[in-house]
């Protein structure tokens, strides 16, 4: 079950364990917004916009850019990976630029 963030389409999905997929979607919402908070902290509210698409495979989350990241724009996204907010996970991130 893809999920998709609109008006930008971007793709969110999980691995399909059972019914974990659900928890893995919702909170890749709860990671990107909080990623986005960051971003307009330093008033970048195009960040959302350089990525295709986020995956958690099992706790490693897949993100897919359509250009380039900055070290910061990578920084939103781990710092809302391993938040309380997000379920403290630590695992890997895995970038890939299209």
């Amino acid at each position: 079950m893809e999920d998709y963030m609109y008006p930008y389409t971007m793709i969110i999905d999980g691995a399909r364990a059972g019914t974990d997929q659900h928890w893995r979607i919702y909170r890749i919402h709860m990671i990107l917004g909080y990623a986005q908070a960051l971003a307009d902290i330093d008033n970048n509210e195009d960040f959302y916009k350089k990525i295709k698409s986020v995956f958690d495979d099992k706790g490693t989350l897949f993100v897919t850019w359509l250009s380039e990241p900055t070290e910061h724009e990578k920084e939103y996204v781990h710092k809302a990976w391993v938040s309380i907010v997000t379920d403290y996970e630590g695992n890997d991130i895995v970038n890939d630029i299209l």
